[in-house]
């Protein structure tokens, strides 16, 4: 099974305006997979979705199944920002409000959260042109 899966929701923004960010998340899903292991922060998450939500498209959900081990991340994204920045600048956002959505949540104690924030902003925008 993949460790991690995505999906994009956008409302009300030309896909002509956000151009090739719109691909962003399946490029960050690719880096996650060949960057991160999640066994490396225990055993109690083995998959995580993220899907960012770009414009008012539905208020975000955010869950753990502990029966499935998967956690299910949802994260508003500033559709203003998200046509405005640069590509380098919007996977930024990108990291930082999927870490930002998972900070927020009740995780289970086995999941070393820090190290797995650690290394997920330790990635750069180089190393996502390399993995997709």
């Amino acid at each position: 099974m993949d460790q991690f899966s995505n999906f994009t929701y956008i409302k009300q923004i030309d896909l002509d305006t956000i151009g090739s960010k719109f691909n962003m998340s399946h490029r960050l899903k690719c880096l996650l997979a060949e960057q991160i292991d999640l066994s490396k922060y225990g055993d109690a998450i083995q998959h995580i979705s993220f899907s960012p939500l770009i414009g008012e498209v539905f208020s975000p959900e955010s869950k753990y199944n502990p029966s499935t081990k998967k956690l299910k991340v949802e994260y508003l994204m500033d559709p203003e920002q998200a046509i405005e920045v640069n590509e380098a600048q919007f996977f930024q956002l990108m990291l930082e409000g999927l870490v930002r959505a998972i900070e927020e949540m009740q995780l289970p104690a086995d999941f070393d959260f820090e190290a797995f924030k650690k290394d997920v902003l330790s990635l750069r925008f180089e190393q996502l042109q390399q993995a997709a």
